[in-house]
This record gives structure tokens, C-alpha cells and sequence, in this order.
């Protein structure tokens, strides 16, 4: 039976090896046929033509239309090359030349930062490639070369001429600097191909640029021709290095770059562009290079300086190029390569050699039918969340640091430290400044180089005051603005501000300036001055992301090439879109409807939604209003969470003492709550009642008793006083004080109450206040202020509390209900569960107030297996134990809800969330949810309460739909 698998096996390997061969075999055989046939049919002057592309832009301009159409009709010219304009308008032109060509174009495009390197305002920036020099993993340079393969090719765009493999060795080159990866041969090499690659499986040319090497100058060939005097040993060593490895891997084009190798051809002001010795000669023959090989841009006055319009396109060609590109004059530059072939000096074989390879390249583009390009979408397309999510990684990953002596970075004591930012050469905070705001309140200040002398000695005192000043050091990344040399007065203050207190300087720019900065005892550097990369840096600092960026060049005399201090990540929430962790934003962006659906049916005024997926927050959005009238919800908003409070406070707390040992939850509460021997409660245990398996009573309704017995009155004046009096000190609203022993009423009650007759399931707030009970005593504080201490300070949640009143406006706290049945006033700021109030607003079971990234805080913690911010709160098996079914039930945890198993109970959470998923609901409409399986954290809060309580909310489903769509947005 073996024998007959084995036979059976080798039988399908020969058939698919022979199916591969023949498909091999038929699409060269396609190739050759469509070729040949192109060839047999073209005229001399429509060969010449397919030599050429010409420089064109898309600014709507429609003498632009003409003149190319007869360029066609004319010149019959092989390619296009667009610069400045506008991505729609450049995909309508390219369907209407394509359209009128009778062999398809080249359509070829500058884009090695993307397509915003031609349409700043219209596209994603990519970084430049030195800031990618410093990426350690290669594969996101890979996915940015697919992306904007994608982009290219959704405005008609066949060639990118990228990626620039020059070596930049010469710090004081003035054209390549930051277009090349860096010092390093074999950095460059790797990288480029990175690049290349991802250029290439996609679908679009890349051409490698400028051979030999453009980077060991000090000339701008834009503006004359710059001079290498290196033998070929010395370019074999650096220049040529990366030509060599990516031409040996089927580089798909490379373009000749207009430089003067005198050691290589000693022709006076012969640039390598148009060279035999070094096309033919050394790129053809030695390195035996067979792909397309372009000249660089033939308007440039390296070229226009030095040999006249037309002669500069003939030599060029004569000396090996495939496609001339961008001709000063392209009629003359036509005449001339004619009349070199009539005059012998090229023969027809040499043209069509080339003509060929164009033409095979174009086969390979898919250029032997006429393209065309869908005109709708390239918007999107262009600024798409995926390209987004791209432009995260790479500058996140980019993040270098050069000196970290006092080890401030990452930051993990936030709460106690008085941390301040400045942005020096910036007006308006930056985004490096707005990303702080998201972890703490911090104070930012702005600094312009040229202020007075008194403005930077009062900035110096003010900054001393604090405890660390992160400093943003903004450039323009190039090396012709104010950076080019910091100025002394930058450098000084920041010597003495270093004396004062502890300070991390972060540079967005030039490496090279390091050198300046060598006295910082902490110093960052990130290569470019866009708002992405300042965001990304910053959650780098706070300890988001790794850090583990590299120098990819030499800085000057202090750091060396290669340099880079990594820092592991601290496991703080951080902030980017869905695409950065496989989510779908066009299906997250549903959510939208349904909470607004919600607001629409007025099952509750407003809400906030938060999602983060892998410890970073993909959504965070506020919806409505605080009630029909009032203030707009922000992300800001204080909400009752009621429920919730059983997990973000009393488990949370319970888990903390059960690492402290002062508390073990399989002992019956009578070890922990002195004086109740007496009562049947005695001997239920802890996680009986974090399972509901208690017995006890679900609720008692403390606050019925207390209701006044003649209708004339408000409130009973037996229980309840309109003033703060000795005797009525408990604030259970605006103007409404409970009696102050009212509180041990509330526990006898308790204590008095029947218990069911068996242990099953049953939901009990009353078990939860219990609980609040043994922390108060085992933890030798209240619940709220063991809560504070242990969890909410040190996590530095800002609007996280109970009794939000004491600390927080009014006018930042959602109101949770219009009460008619016992306060007789608007619920705003006062917790809403009855029984939590009476018990001063601190209770086991409700009384927490939070925002949507406070919880989130919170539940990424647990799903970090008790870490945050670089802090065990609770230690792993403690999480994993309170997040566990408890004897095996198909619900409930020890205080966390969980996914229902049973499909004939009412279920709780969405049918595609795991099994595995925690978290609680409250009776005011908020929930919390993580995920381990798959590393979600969901959090929604409302008031649906609001003005009161009503079926609408239960009848839409809302809380479930909206999971339903996070889970379909998972990929």
C-alpha cells in the first residue's frame, strides 16, 4: 500500500513538473511571438522612438494632452515620465496616451518615498531611505516596496525609479544624503533589494539608481557633473558593491548616472552616462547585466553643460543605454540618433537589440494589451489606512538610541515625575508634544532659534522646575536650513538645562548633527521631521514599542556606524490604525452606524467605543451627547460603569491580596471579616462568591425602607437630610445626606438576609459587597483607596475614581438618569446604584466612574498577564486563575464574566469571540472585554439609563452588533 502511495505520488510530481514546464514554455513562446511580431511590423522611426521617455506633468494643463498625443503620433515615443500634478488627472492622461499608442507605454514615475514625492498633498509620505537604513527588520521594507507598487500602479504607473543603491559616504553630498540607506555597502545592498523586491512581485519596474554610485559627492549632477577620482579597486569596494549583488538577482532595470569617473574613462567632462567602458564594458560584459538600462534625466546641466541638445541622447545611446529619458529637445535628440545609424556610427542591430529588451519588459508589464486605468478610488487608494499602517512600523522601528546613561527611557515612572516638553524650532505644539498628552498632563512649551537672550534664560528656569524635559529637536531632515550646524544658542541651553535636571533630547533630522548633541546624557534620533514619525518616537519613548534602531551611517567623531542602544517595549497601550494588526477598517468603521443607530432610537444619548488589538488602540471614538441638551461626549468623559466596578475594582483588589498572601479564596469569609460567626454567611468561601455560587440573595433593595410614607414629602427626614450635618454625612446626591450609621444597617441587613436553599448560579450584588468588606479589613484600607494606591495612580489613569465629584468638574461627568422614585433629581456625578450610594458612594458591587481608555488600561494589563508600563501589578497565575471557568461552569470566572458555552442560555458576548474572553457588563449599558486568544481589549461605555431606563437598549442589541463587527473586521 506504501509502495503503491509513493508511486501514486512521484505519477503527480512528474505530471505538475510537466505542466509547469509546458505553462514556462508557452509563456516564453507568447513573449517571442508577440515580440517578433512588434518588431517585423515597426518602422525605423517608431524602433527609434520606443527609445525615448519624455518628462510630462498632470496639473490639468491641456496644451500637456497635445503635445504628448503628438509626441505619439509624431515620435512614437516608447514612455512617459510624470512629475508635479495631480494623481486623478495623471490616470486620466495616461488612459488617453495609452489609448493612442499603438505599442503600450512606459508610464515611469520618482517615487522612492512614494507617490508624495510628486504629489506632496495627495499621498502617504514614506520615510526616506536613511531613515529605513536604520530598520533592523527588512521585511517592512519589502511591504512598503508592495504598497507602493499598488499605488503606482492604480494611477497607471509601470516604473518606479527607485530604489537609490547609492552609498552615501560623503556626509557633504548635497543631491543623495537621505535618498540613500546609508554608509554601509552590504546595508545598502540588503535593503535595496528589500525594496526592489517588493517593487517588482507587484507588478511594477524598479530601477536601481545611480551606477556606479552617486554618493561619494560633493556636486549636485542636477547642476553640473560632479567628479569620483576612485579607481575601479576602491568603487569595487563600496560603489559597485550593490549593483553587483542586485543585478546578479535580476534587477528589472538600472539607471546610468551622469558622473565623471576619470579613472574609468578619461575623457574630458565624459560622464559615466554616456560611457562605453562603463556600460558596455563593464555593466554589460563584465557584470553581464541583460536587463533595461536607463540613463538618468537628460535635461540635467551635468549633461546640457557640456554636450549640445541631440548629440548628448546619440552618445548616449551609442555607448549602451536602452531608454533615453527625458530629452532636452526630443526632435533633435530623434535626428541625431537617426543620423548616426545612416552614418554607420549605430547599426540596426544594436537598435534593435534594445528595441527588444524594451519590448520584452513591456510583455512582462502586461504591456502587450492596452492598460487601463480605473480613474475612481485613487484618493483612497493613495491614503489608504494600510499604507498608514506601513508608515507606523517603519518610522516606529526607525526609533535609534544614541545615549540613555540615566536609563529614562523608556519612561516607566510617569505618575510621580512633573515631566515637561519643548519643541525647538516649532510655533504650535508638535505632534511629538500631542502624543505625551495621550499618557499624562504634562506642560508644553515652544522654542524658535533667534529669540532673545531673556527668553531663553526664563525658559531655562521654568524647564529646571521640572523633573524630566523631553526635547524635541524639529528639522527639516535636509541639511540647507537652520540645522545644517545647531545654532551655539540651542546648544547651550540645552548644556545647562542638563545641569538642572534630567533631559532626553530627540532629533528629527540629520545625523550628522549628533555630533553637537554628544554632551546629552540621553539622546534619541529619528531621520525625518514628519508628523508620523514624531508620534511613533514619542509612544517609543513611553514604552509602546521596542526600541531597536541603528545608526546607518557614521555621526560625525562620536558615534560610530551601527550604533544603537535597544530597549525592550514596556506594554503600554499604544495608538495606530486596524491595518497595523490585521484588522479591517472599512469594516470597524460599521460601528459608526450602529452606536448612532443607538443615539437615532434614543436608547441612550452618546457613548464611547475603544478597540485595541496587539497593546495598540486602533479606535477610539466618542459619539452624542451627554443627554439630549447637554455637552458632547469625549473621549474624556467620566461614565458610571456600575458593574464593571466588581472587576476593575473589587476583583482587581482581591487578585492584589491574594500575591500579598493576605488572602486565600478557598477559606470561608469568616477568616477575614471579624464578628460574623454568628450568621449563616459564615462559612461561604471567597471564590463562591466571585463564582455567584453563594446562595445569597442576588439584590435587597436598602433604599425602599427609607422611602418617606406620606406623598407630601421628598425625602424621609428619619433617614435623610437636605444639609451636611454630624448626623447625616453620607452625600447620596445634590442636597441629599444619608444618616451616617445607616451605613451598618445596610451590613446587617445583609448579614440577616435569607440564603437560597442551594448553591447554584445566581448574579448577587450583595456578595460584592461583602467582598469590599474583607479588603477593607485585609488590606488595611478602603476599597477605593487600596483601588488608588495599587492600581489606578500608579497606572497613570486620570479619570478613573469614585466620588468623581471630589476631583472632577461636573461638566466632564455623564449624567446616568433623571431619578423620580427616590433622589428626585438628575443623577450626575452621584453614583447610580441605589445601594452604592447609600454606602457613600464606595461600593464592591458599583460606585467606579472611568473613560474608555482608563478601562482599557486596566484589561490590557490582565491580558498581559498582570504587566503594564513595565510593572507586574498581579502576578500571571493570579490572572490566569481569577480569568479561569470556575468548576468548570460554562460562564462565569472568579469575578469575570465570560463567554456563555451553553447555546440554550441567553448569551452575553458575540458568537465569534473566543471561549476564552473576560470581562463584565453594567446595568448603566457600559462593558469590558479582552480577548487572549486573540490580543482584544473592547471597551463601550453609555448612559442608557439616561433619562431612564427603558427596553430600547436590550431590544438593539447594540453592545453584541458592535462586537460583531470588531470580530469581522479581525482578517
Amino acid at each position: 500500500m506504501k509502495r503503491e502511495n509513493i508511486k501514486i505520488g512521484w505519477i503527480l510530481l512528474l505530471i505538475i513538473v510537466v505542466q509547469t514546464s509546458v505553462f514556462a514554455q508557452s509563456y516564453l513562446q507568447r513573449e517571442d511571438m508577440w515580440v517578433k511580431e512588434q518588431m517585423l511590423n515597426m518602422t525605423l522611426d517608431q524602433k527609434i522612438g520606443q527609445l525615448f521617455m519624455v518628462r510630462v506633468n498632470s496639473k490639468g494643463n491641456p496644451n500637456e494632452n497635445k503635445i504628448f498625443l503628438d509626441y505619439i503620433k509624431k515620435y512614437h515615443v516608447g514612455g512617459v515620465c510624470f512629475f508635479q500634478g495631480n494623481p486623478v488627472e495623471q490616470a486620466r492622461m495616461v488612459n488617453t496616451f495609452q489609448n493612442h499608442a499603438k505599442i503600450p507605454l512606459f508610464v515611469g514615475i520618482d517615487a522612492e518615498w512614494g507617490l508624495a514625492m510628486r504629489f506632496p498633498k495627495d499621498a502617504i509620505a514614506y520615510p526616506k531611505q536613511l531613515l529605513l537604513g536604520a530598520i533592523q527588520d527588512n521585511k517592512l521594507i519589502y511591504e512598503m516596496g508592495k504598497e507602493i507598487a499598488n499605488q503606482c500602479r492604480a494611477i497607471g504607473v509601470n516604473i518606479n525609479f527607485a530604489p537609490t543603491i547609492d552609498i552615501n559616504n560623503n556626509p557633504k553630498n548635497p543631491v543623495i544624503f537621505d535618498r540613500s540607506f546609508g554608509e554601509s555597502p552590504r546595508l545598502v545592498t540588503e535593503k535595496g533589494y528589500m525594496y526592489m523586491k517588493g517593487l517588482e512581485d507587484n507588478g511594477v519596474l524598479a530601477c536601481i539608481k545611480h551606477f556606479p554610485g552617486h554618493g561619494d559627492t560633493d556636486v549636485d549632477s542636477h547642476k553640473d557633473l560632479p567628479v569620483i577620482n576612485k579607481s575601479f579597486e576602491e568603487l569595487e569596494q563600496y560603489e559597485l558593491y550593490p549593483f553587483r549583488r542586485l543585478l546578479s538577482q535580476k534587477a528589472g532595470a538600472v539607471m546610468v548616472g551622469h558622473l565623471h569617473l576619470p579613472k574609468l574613462d578619461n575623457r574630458f567632462n565624459h560622464p559615466a552616462s554616456l560611457s562605453d567602458k562603463l556600460i558596455k564594458n563593464l555593466l554589460r560584459k563584465e557584470m553581464g547585466y541583460d536587463g533595461l538600462i536607463f540613463t538618468d534625466a537628460m535635461d540635467m546641466q551635468a549633461i546640457t553643460r557640456y554636450f549640445p541638445n541631440g548629440t548628448a541622447e546619440a552618445e548616449a545611446f551609442l555607448a549602451g543605454n536602452d531608454v533615453i529619458l527625458l530629452p532636452s529637445n526630443l526632435e533633435n535628440a530623434i535626428t541625431s540618433i537617426k543620423k548616426y545609424i545612416i552614418d554607420g556610427l549605430i547599426s540596426m542591430d544594436r537598435l534593435d537589440e534594445s528595441v527588444e529588451r524594451i519590448l520584452r519588459t513591456k510583455y512582462k508589464l502586461d504591456l502587450n494589451f492596452k492598460p487601463v486605468v480605473n480613474e475612481t478610488g485613487i484618493p483612497q487608494i493613495l491614503n489608504s489606512n494600510k499604507a498608514k499602517a506601513i508608515n507606523h512600523k517603519l518610522t516606529a522601528a526607525s526609533v535609534t538610541m544614541i545615549k540613555n546613561e540615566d536609563n529614562l527611557v523608556p519612561l516607566v515612572d510617569i505618575v510621580d515625575r512633573k515631566i515637561a516638553t519643548l519643541s525647538i524650532n516649532s510655533l504650535r505644539t508638535t505632534s511629538f508634544q500631542q502624543r505625551v498628552d495621550s499618557y499624562i498632563s504634562p506642560r508644553h512649551y515652544q522654542l524658535v532659534p533667534g529669540t532673545a537672550s531673556a527668553n531663553y534664560n526664563q525658559l531655562l528656569t521654568t524647564l529646571s522646575l521640572f523633573d524630566v524635559v523631553i526635547v524635541g529637536i524639529h528639522t527639516s531632515g535636509r541639511q540647507n536650513d537652520f540645522t545644517k550646524d545647531l545654532p551655539e544658542e540651542i546648544v547651550q541651553l540645552l548644556r545647562n538645562l542638563q545641569k538642572n535636571t534630567k533631559v532626553v533630547v530627540v532629533l528629527f533630522g540629520s545625523p550628522y548633527l549628533l555630533d553637537k548633541l554628544e554632551f546629552a546624557s540621553n539622546l534619541i534620533i529619528n531621520y525625518d521631521n514628519e508628523p508620523t514619525t514624531q508620534d511613533m518616537t514619542m509612544q517609543a519613548i513611553f514604552g509602546v514599542t521596542d526600541i531597536n534602531g541603528h545608526l546607518p551611517v557614521t555621526a560625525g567623531t562620536a558615534f560610530a556606524l551601527n550604533h544603537g542602544i535597544e530597549k525592550t517595549s514596556l506594554s503600554r497601550l499604544g495608538y495606530t490604525v486596524p491595518e497595523a494588526v490585521g484588522m479591517q477598517s472599512d469594516k470597524l468603521i460599521k460601528i459608526d452606524s450602529i452606536v448612532n443607530a443607538m443615539i437615532v432610537s434614543r436608547a441612550a444619548p452618546g457613548a464611547q467605543v475603544l478597540v485595541a488589538k496587539n497593546g495598540k488602540i486602533v479606535l477610539q471614538k466618542a459619539y452624542g451627547k451627554f443627554s439630549e441638551e447637554g455637552f458632547y461626549v469625549s473621549n474624556h468623559s467620566l461614565y458610571d460603569v456600575a458593574s464593571i466596578t466588581k472587576i476593575l475594582a473589587t476583583t482587581l483588589s482581591l487578585m492584589k491580596l491574594v500575591d500579598e498572601r493576605k488572602l486565600n479564596i478557598r477559606n470561608p469569609i469568616r477568616y477575614y471579616i471579624p464578628a460574623i460567626d454568628t450568621t449563616d454567611k459564615a462559612a461561604i468561601t471567597v471564590e463562591e462568591i466571585l463564582a455567584h455560587q453563594s446562595g445569597l440573595s442576588p439584590w435587597i433593595g436598602f433604599y425602599q425602607s427609607t422611602l418617606p410614607t406620606e406623598k407630601t414629602k421628598v425625602y424621609n427626614p428619619i433617614y435623610y437630610s437636605t444639609t451636611l450635618k454630624d448626623e447625616f454625612r453620607i452625600p447620596i446626591a445634590e442636597n441629599m445626606f444619608l444618616r451616617a450609621d445607616y451605613i451598618d444597617t445596610i451590613f446587617q441587613k445583609i448579614w440577616d438576609s435569607s440564603l437560597r436553599a442551594s448553591k447554584t448560579y445566581k448574579y448577587s450584588d450583595i456578595g460584592f459587597m461583602i467582598l469590599q468588606k474583607i479588603i477593607q479589613y485585609q488590606g488595611k484600607r478602603t476599597l477605593d483607596v487600596y483601588a488608588e494606591n495599587n492600581f489606578y495612580k500608579p497606572l497613570g489613569l486620570r479619570h478613573t475614581t469614585f466620588n468623581p465629584l471630589l476631583s472632577i468638574p461636573k461638566s466632564n461627568i455623564v449624567p446616568a438618569e433623571v431619578d423620580k422614585y427616590w433622589r428626585n433629581q438628575t443623577i450626575n456625578g452621584a453614583v447610580h446604584d441605589m445601594a452604592a450610594a447609600m454606602l457613600g458612594g464606595v461600593a464592591g458591587h458599583a460606585g467606579l466612574f472611568s473613560t474608555s481608555y482608563d478601562m482599557a488600561v486596566l484589561m490590557q494589563m490582565l491580558l498581559n498577564k498582570g504587566a503594564y508600563g513595565g510593572v507586574q501589578y498581579i502576578r500571571p497565575e493570579t490572572v490566569q486563575l481569577f480569568t479561569t471557568r470556575y468548576n468548570e461552569g460554562t460562564r462565569r470566572g472568579l469575578g469575570f464574566d465570560m463567554k456563555e458555552l451553553d447555546p440554550k442560555k441567553s448569551q452575553n458576548v458575540s458568537k465569534l469571540a473566543s471561549n476564552n474572553i473576560f470581562g463584565h457588563t453594567g446595568f448603566t449599558g457600559c462593558e469590558v472585554w479582552a480577548d487572549p486568544d486573540n490580543n482584544l481589549v473592547y471597551i463601550f461605555n453609555t448612559n442608557r439609563t439616561y433619562p431612564s431606563r427603558n427596553q430600547t437598549f436590550t431590544k438593539g442589541n447594540y453592545r453584541i452588533k458592535i462586537q460583531d463587527c470588531i470580530y469581522n473586521a479581525l482578517k
